[in-house]
């Protein structure tokens, strides 16, 4: 299986130009997967502390959009996460787009940070009660950890007695902390037994604030870093064998019962 993962700008004109380049990528990798950044079509909201109903509808204006754009990609499978407006509730909602089958709901964020730039606990709401259950596609079994959500690795390990192959975490995290985030997710793949695949987005943000980038694949039980994406190179695509995932659950510490 051939997944991409890729980092993009968050400023409009730098990000028209990544996506136009990452079409040309996808045309000639053709993958079967792309992931892409948390809320990847429209500016960072939580950057202000106080969430309003305009930048709410903006936000959810913008990404429904893009839609269009999204679906003539030349790949199968697209997960990405977008602003959803239910009712009075707003939540940071993940999706999976298949040309097939069109776009279907997978997860809602249920943990939020609350400081300078992420201000998210202000703008979104948890979708009750919160469900961390597989997705599958054409037998391909995903779990999804929206960001924040890495950090509660107990959810890792549930999807790993789920059976997952693939464990996707779309981020937003800044150039301070990457080397967190990355063995993060390397330990996510010991812990789930799966394939950890994350992309983030990169360069200027809302005063001065920079984007980490780093898209990255991890391997299952080890974690080795498979490959990782930079400002030199945006997008990344791999070839994965799902097997070492499903066999993952059948070696130490994947086994034990609890």
């Amino acid at each position: 299986m051939k997944i991409t993962v890729c980092e993009l700008s968050e400023n409009e004109l730098y990000f028209i130009e990544d996506w136009s380049k990452l079409k040309t990528h996808l045309s000639e990798t053709r993958p079967d997967l792309l992931l892409l950044p948390e809320m990847p079509f429209s500016r960072w909201i939580a950057s202000e502390e106080q969430g309003t109903d305009r930048s709410r509808i903006e936000s959810v204006e913008k990404h429904e959009r893009w839609m269009l754009e999204l679906e003539q990609l030349p790949v199968k499978r697209v997960v990405y996460s977008r602003p959803v407006i239910t009712g009075s509730k707003f939540f940071n909602t993940a999706f999976l787009f298949d040309k097939e089958k069109g776009h279907q709901k997978i997860h809602s964020k249920s943990f939020f940070p609350q400081e300078p730039h992420f201000w998210e606990e202000s703008w979104y709401d948890c979708e009750e009660p919160r469900t961390f259950e597989l997705f599958e596609t054409d037998s391909i079994r995903i779990g999804i950890l929206l960001c924040t959500e890495m950090w509660f690795t107990e959810y890792a390990r549930q999807y790993g007695r789920q059976g997952i192959d693939l464990l996707l975490c779309p981020r937003a995290t800044g150039i301070t902390s990457v080397p967190q985030w990355i063995r993060l997710g390397q330990t996510l793949s010991i812990i789930s037994g799966a394939y950890c695949v994350s992309s983030n987005k990169s360069g200027p943000g809302a005063n001065g604030f920079r984007w980490g980038g780093n898209g990255y694949i991890t391997s299952p039980m080890d974690g080795t870093m498979l490959g990782i994406t930079s400002p030199d190179k945006k997008f990344i695509t791999l070839d994965i064998d799902i097997c070492k995932s499903r066999q993952a659950k059948k070696e130490y510490p994947l086994y034990v019962k609890e």
